[in-house]
Formats: structure tokens, sequence, C-alpha cells
């Protein structure tokens, strides 16, 4: 089959696939790119088990060589190839309550020469795992959602400080030598402040415990005045009443206190779990988040309560105070799932809304799941760091592809309930 069929098959297949990707093709060095990145489109959109270079440059009838030198020798600008995209999906789903939802995922690996790869804790696989780790913002405007931004972590083996062999591995991966470990809050928050760049509106920012529980970046969200609703851990230790200190007092014989002691007016911190567990029955209120695909309403019970984290109090440290969430869900006959929320919204949030907010997570999972079962956005088999990136962009303009057509659905068809996206 020769390349005239073939676009042809493509853009019978795939209808406006050719319009779509025509804004990106700017951005690259040659014609010769810009086919092969249309290929790598539609080799991603295409069926099959498999999204690696192989088997997609057999279904889209081109070089396996060539498809590979995309990702790691091709010259185009990926930065703006990015912002393109971004640009192009905001026009479609931009809106004033929008939601910026963070979070990462795991990608398991076998070998560890591909870039970044370590023994750390996979959320694919729920365990500590041979995996990389891509931390990731997903934007939620107009009841559609879509991958904003997504960096590979590098974990502190593989910080150029380190051993020999760390810096063998890191020329091998051709990672740049200015890009370092850094945790992962650090890299969510760039991504906001990317956002905030670009100038995307939202009204909240959205995360999970492994953020929420993080001072730093709560403190972070607050200097930039964005306003969250976090999940923490059921650990977290909070005070009930706004905590006081007693100053240590000057002059006195003896070693002096460094820091400022807990007045003896003021109650211990307590676990948010135990705050939970002694809520009584009456105290639950009943509210309805949402209806799924078949009209049946997602129900869960809740309270809030005006709490200060108290993390680091021992050293006088007086932590903001913030409204903490407790959520319950029924699991089994007499078995509930007690959930933690804290939030920076103000008082005068309809408490609902706030609740509405803390679930909009479940984007996240819906997005992974079609960006790695779907697209092979996990199928990545090359070890260089330009090449994995160079993959996720490409899979994030197919995950944009099939959006569009969404988005021209939904304006053809009557509005429905909000749910999966698949």
């Amino acid at each position: 089959m020769n390349q005239g069929s073939v676009k042809i098959m493509f853009t019978q297949e795939f209808p406006g696939i050719d319009e779509y990707m025509s804004p990106f093709r700017q951005f690259f060095s040659s014609k010769k790119g810009v086919k092969l990145a249309d290929n790598y489109v539609v080799g991603l959109l295409m069926d099959g088990e498999r999204k690696s270079v192989e088997p997609m440059s057999e279904r889209v009838n081109a070089s396996e060589r060539s498809m590979q030198r995309l990702l790691t020798e091709v010259k185009w600008d990926n930065a703006r190839v990015f912002a393109e995209y971004r640009r192009q999906m905001l026009s479609m789903t931009s809106a004033s309550d929008g939601v910026l939802v963070l979070d990462d995922t795991g990608f398991p690996k076998k070998g560890r020469h591909s870039a970044c790869v370590a023994r750390q804790y996979c959320g694919a696989t729920g365990k500590i795992d041979n995996c990389q780790i891509g931390v990731s913002l997903t934007y939620v405007g107009q009841g559609l959602a879509w991958p904003y931004a997504m960096d590979l972590f590098v974990p502190e083996s593989w910080d150029a400080s380190q051993s020999p062999d760390c810096i063998e591995k890191r020329r091998d991966a051709h990672i740049p030598d200015e890009v370092h470990y850094r945790q992962k809050w650090q890299i969510a928050l760039e991504q906001v402040d990317l956002a905030r760049k670009d100038g995307v509106p939202h009204q909240a920012i959205v995360a999970d415990a492994w953020y929420g529980d993080i001072p730093g970046f709560r403190k972070a969200l607050e200097e930039r005045n964005e306003h969250y609703v976090l999940g923490i851990h059921s650990d977290t230790n909070v005070f009930t009443d706004k905590p006081v200190f007693d100053i240590p007092e000057k002059g006195k014989r003896g070693r002096p206190r460094k820091y400022p002691e807990l007045s003896g007016t003021t109650p211990e911190p307590v676990k948010v779990s135990d705050l939970g567990k002694n809520v009584k029955e009456d105290e639950w209120i009943r509210y309805e988040i949402r209806k799924d695909c078949a009209g049946k309403p997602l129900v869960v019970e809740a309270l809030t309560m005006r709490v200060s984290p108290s993390i680091n109090y021992k050293k006088g440290i007086v932590n903001e105070e913030v409204r903490l969430i407790i959520e319950r869900r029924k699991q089994g006959k007499d078995e509930y799932e007690l959930r933690y929320f804290v939030s920076n919204l103000p008082a005068d949030k309809p408490f609902i809304e706030i609740l509405r907010l803390s679930h909009e997570r479940f984007w996240i999972e819906q997005g992974y799941q079609q960006l790695k079962e779907e697209l092979g956005l996990d199928h990545h088999e090359g070890r260089s760091w330009t090449g994995w990136h160079r993959h996720m962009l490409l899979t994030f303009l197919a995950y944009g592809y099939l959006l569009t057509l969404r988005v021209f659905e939904k304006k053809h068809t009557q509005p429905g309930r909000r749910c999966s996206q698949n």
C-alpha cells in the first residue's frame, strides 16, 4: 500500500485528523518530520494491543527506524508543539469554574537503563516496583478533561551528584545536565505555575494526600492566592482549637527554652481518624454529588469543621487554619470508608460545592486509563529522556484529537449527564 492510499485510509477512519494536526506542522523542520508525526499519532489511535514503535510502524506502513528517529533525532520544537496543544484544548474547554487536578502515575519497567527508572512506589502495580513516575496536571472544564502537562520524576539515584554509575546512566539516557532531583510536589507546583502563566481560568486545585500532607506545598499555593481541596492521610494531626503558645521568658535561670511551648489551655492535637471515628450518627449529612451515565446518584455523607494542621508545632510553628472535610461512603453492611480533605476555599463557599471539587479526581483515573490502555502512553520502549517526553506529547496529541471529536458530538447531540469520557 503506497503512502497516498494510506493517507486516504487515515482520513476516512479518523475524520478531521488532517485539519486537527495542521496547526502543529509549522514547528517541524521538515516535511518528513511532519509526515512521521502524523503517522505516529494515527498509529496511537489505531487498534492494537501495543503502541510501541515496531507494531505501530507496521500498521501505518512506515519505517520502524524513521518512526524511532522522530522520538530522538528529528528536529522539531517540542515546547511550541506543547504550547499549541494546550492552546487548542483550552479554546474548547476553558471555563471560569475549571479545575486543575494534580497526580502522578507509574510506568512499570523490567530493565534499569530507561531514563529515571528506579525501585519506587508504583500506583499501576500498587507496590514498590521497578518503574518510572510521571507527575501530571489535568484540566477539567465544561464537563471535559484533558492532560495539561506531565514531567518525568527524577529519583535521587539518578541525580548527577551521585556515583559514577549514575553519571554513566544519565549520559546513556541523554538526560540534560540541568535536570536534577526535585520532590514531586515541586514538579507539580511548576506545572501549576505553567497554567498560571498560560492564563488558565480555574477555581481550585485538587490533589490527593501525597500532596495535601505537605505544608510547603499548601503554603506555596497560599502564596499564589490559589484555592485548593487536598486529600490528607488519616494519621494527620490537627488542632481543633486555634493553638496558643507561651513565649519563653528571658532572664530565668537554667537552660532557656529554644521554642515557644504550647499553652496549657490548648488541647493537644488529634488525628483526623479519631475525629472521624467519634462523629455521631446524627451528625452525618447526606449529599448527592453527581449522577452517573445510568442516572444513579453518587451519594456521600460528610461534615466539616475548622482545624489547624499541627506539623512542627513543637517548634512553635502555627500552621494555617483550614476547613477539614470528613467523608464516609458505605462499603458494605455496616462498613464505611472514611476520607479526609482540607480546603482553603472561602467560608461562604457552599459545602456541597467543595465536596464536588474533592471528587474531581475521578477524571484522573479515567484519563490515565484512556492514555495507557487505549493510546499506549506506557508502551514506550526507548531509554532516552527526549524519547519519553516526545512519546508522551504525541500521546497527548492523540488524546486531544479524541477530545475534539467529543466536543463536536457534544455540540450536535442533546446534552447528557457527565460521566466517563471513553
